[in-house]
């Protein structure tokens, strides 16, 4: 939970400063940079955020290795072998 905590913080806070420190009646061309790395950094948070469960949680790993375990069906033959 301290590595999402972590990332969260180092992924949204810029964003919250940004905010915060900028006045919105004066836009320059090195605000809209500032302002579209602190969104990148707020969605690149949102994607890597199943990856740190699935990484570090015992539970999604179990259950995400039931899901993608390949099981050998008894019985079924393959279509090369059947003609």
């Amino acid at each position: 939970m301290i590595i999402v905590s972590a990332a969260f913080v180092v992924c949204w806070c810029p964003t919250y400063i940004y905010v915060n420190a900028v006045d919105a009646s004066t836009p320059t061309t090195g605000l809209y940079v500032g302002y579209h790395v602190t969104v990148f950094l707020s969605y690149l948070y949102i994607c890597m955020n199943p990856f740190i469960y699935a990484l570090k949680h015992e539970a999604v790993k179990e259950i995400l290795t039931r899901l993608m375990v390949c099981r050998k069906r008894v019985g079924v033959t393959s279509v090369a072998s059947a003609t």
